[in-house]
């Protein structure tokens, strides 16, 4: 139990961390990429306003594909869209040099009005003009298309379609998301050194506490035979002299309850602390669960109750026969006891690849829809009220778990339509 709890503490404490860290990432890496789309925006909007260059001189009519010196950068140009917090030191005298751009005019009927790639060594006049015909195409007055960022101001005989390489740019954005989720991978990595350490710690009281109570159970149990014995033996000394009475006969059945539950909660214990002795052997499971049905199928019958069983032939299984047999019995027992008359049980058994179900279904009463793990606390009776009644001392269920945790496997219980309920176990 305190390696679950550490296990759970473990987990959710690295779901927490690496859910904040997950958000602040994606939160870097949005804000990065954001400021660069601007930068990007900026500039277009800026080429845009000045007819495709960075001034608002005209282009002159010898304007070639060949590479050339960008004119000089106004002192009185804009400096971004309405203030922009990314514009206001975004162009400087420098940003003419470091911008690789190139510009298309197309008049409406699609021929190209003028080229301008002077800019830019990667692309041609054919290649500008291509990919402006196909922006154009698009419909988008903004976007990608590759590495190239774009903007299309309608003209008065057409469409300035202008391109900037943002292949730096996309690269930076890049290289940033890879070392933040490095780094934050290595940070998930330091704090799950760090949980797994400190974690021990946390738990300590816990396991201390749970330890004490594990051997007061055992030592508790030990300690109550010897009195149960001699209540036992002076009882029987009584009715010998005195004859049996009503007196006598209800210290025998108290004492004989008490010397049940004692035992039942010192094996419980040693479930829990894993010094019960299991022997593990290859068995026919299906052969075991039917014999230990037989019993309680008379049980059933005598209470007007439908038994049913259903069980697959020649399952095997490794594990210890007498405790799952002892967990066939506690289901068994549990279905016959809590079931109305006239209602019905059914058991099942069935093996699907590796993994063996046996479940028993049975109708019950008042029940809520849905999954019930509070069954499988310890002492919690079907009848919240304890009546003596009903016999049993609410710890069955909770053993029954025990079994089959020692087995590797888990155990469920849950009503699916509210009218009855279905425990089953899964090895």
């Amino acid at each position: 139990m305190i390696k679950k709890l550490r296990r759970s503490f473990i987990i959710t404490a690295m779901i927490s961390v690496v859910a904040v860290l997950a958000i602040i990432v994606a939160a870097m890496n949005t804000a990065n990429y954001l400021s660069s789309d601007s930068e990007a925006d900026i500039l277009l909007d800026l080429l845009a306003e000045n007819d495709g260059r960075f001034s608002q001189e005209k282009h002159k009519p010898d304007d070639t594909d060949e590479p050339g010196e960008p004119p000089p950068m106004p002192q009185n140009e804009p400096r971004g869209r309405g203030g922009d917090m990314f514009g206001k030191d975004l162009i400087t005298e420098e940003t003419p040099y470091e911008t690789r751009y190139f510009t298309t005019a197309v008049r409406e009927n699609g021929t190209p009005e003028r080229i301008d790639t002077g800019r830019i060594a990667a692309i041609s006049s054919d290649d500008a003009l291509e990919m402006a015909k196909s922006v154009i195409a698009a419909g988008q007055t903004r976007g990608y298309t590759g590495s190239y960022k774009y903007l299309v101001k309608k003209t008065d005989t057409g469409s300035l379609c202008i391109f900037i390489d943002r292949t730096r740019a996309l690269r930076s954005v890049y290289e940033f998301m890879m070392i933040s989720i490095l780094v934050a991978c290595g940070a998930a990595a330091a704090v799950f050194v760090l949980i797994v350490i400190f974690s021990g710690i946390v738990t300590k009281p816990v396991a201390e506490s749970y330890e004490k109570q594990k051997k007061f159970i055992t030592n508790a149990g030990h300690e109550l035979k010897t009195p149960l014995a001699v209540i036992n033996s002076c009882t029987e000394v009584i009715e010998m002299e005195q004859g049996e009475s009503k007196w006598t006969r209800g210290i025998t059945t108290q004492t004989e309850r008490l010397s049940t539950l004692t035992n039942e909660l010192v094996q419980l214990a040693r479930m829990d602390e894993g010094s019960a002795k299991l022997t593990f052997e290859s068995f026919t499971l299906s052969e075991t669960v039917a014999e230990i049905l037989d019993p309680f199928s008379l049980m059933a019958e005598h209470k007007g109750i439908s038994f049913i069983a259903d069980i697959q032939p020649d399952i095997t299984f490794k594990g210890d026969r007498s405790m799952t047999a002892k967990l066939c019995s506690i289901m068994a027992d549990n279905a016959v006891k809590y079931t109305p008359e006239n209602g019905y049980i059914r058991f099942t058994l069935t093996k699907k690849g590796k993994r063996i179900t046996l479940s028993s279904e049975n109708t019950a009463d008042g029940i809520e829809k849905g999954a019930h793990p509070e069954l499988f606390d310890r002492f919690r009776r079907g009848d919240a009220s304890h009546n003596s009644d009903t016999p049993g001392y609410g710890i069955g269920l909770s053993m029954a778990q025990s079994i089959a945790a020692a087995h590797g496997g888990r155990i469920e219980a849950y009503s699916k339509d509210g009218k009855s309920l279905t425990v089953a176990v899964h090895l």
